[in-house]
């Protein structure tokens, strides 16, 4: 893993800083992109001291900018004149309600984010993964691409079914994009998170006192770290072994 270079979108906080943190503990380099320019640095410092050394470069810019995961790719070559083997696209927001009753006025930001905003992702990075894999020793050199989707992307909620409809596409997008890459020695995998504890809620206008209500019927739940260790896990497997598709949720959490 300390031979490995890392791009994490959505570094700023979450799972995406929580995955930073447990890359930077097997000694990975990485590059965090996020839109918040001072808690991305504040999370490069602390990477830095996880790793006990020079480890985190930040890139701040929206993944809906269709060159973001490019200035990225660039930076890596930049700082160690390589390119990146593993990539979590971990960026992303919601929305509450249903197609019924969600603020139709943010349907398009959530659209850009969440589909748009990950495919540009996706065609990016899988572009420069491509220009590695030919005469790579994939087992011992693996490459990785990991897309944080939702658990509600694959069982149909009545009650979030518009930021739900996007991790439905996020699902099919990461599985098409699998099978396509799969026979190049590419790994994509996506992760599926039930109920995670982050600030993805309220930042999102989550009613809080209901989610609070559910953290109680459900929990404990699930935290940014338990997502960010099955993802160090996963990339640390030999590049033959591909856990290509992971659900996680809370024990007690049933549905969705």
């Amino acid at each position: 893993m300390k031979n490995r270079i890392a791009i994490i979108t959505g570094a700023s906080s979450g799972i995406g800083k929580a995955t930073a943190h447990r890359l930077a503990e097997k000694g990975t380099r990485m590059v965090l992109n996020g839109r918040d320019k001072d808690k991305l640095a504040e999370t490069a410092r602390q990477v830095n001291e996880t790793g006990n050394g020079d480890l985190a470069r930040i890139v701040c810019g929206d993944i809906t900018d269709e060159k973001m995961t490019d200035v990225c790719i660039a930076e890596s070559l930049n700082t160690w004149n390589e390119l990146p083997d593993l990539f979590v696209a971990s960026a992303g927001r919601g929305l509450p309600g249903t197609l019924l009753n969600s603020d139709a006025a943010q349907w398009d930001s959530l659209i850009d984010t969440n589909i748009k905003g990950l495919m540009y992702q996706l065609k990016s990075i899988s572009k420069i993964m491509v220009e590695q894999s030919a005469g790579r020793d994939f087992v011992t050199n693996p490459l990785d691409i990991v897309v944080i989707g939702s658990s509600i992307g694959r069982n149909v909620s009545p009650f979030n079914s518009v930021y739900g409809a996007t991790k439905f596409a996020a699902h099919g997008l990461t599985e098409a994009l699998r099978r396509q890459l799969g026979p190049q020695s590419i790994r994509v995998t996506l992760i599926e998170p039930g109920l995670v504890g982050t600030n993805f809620q309220q930042s999102a206008g989550y009613d809080m006192q209901w989610f609070e209500t559910y953290e109680k019927e459900v929990g404990p739940i699930l935290q940014a770290d338990d997502i960010a260790q099955v993802i160090a896990f996963l990339s640390h497997l030999p590049g033959n072994v591909h856990l290509d598709n992971i659900s996680i949720r809370p024990t007690r959490q049933a549905y969705p």
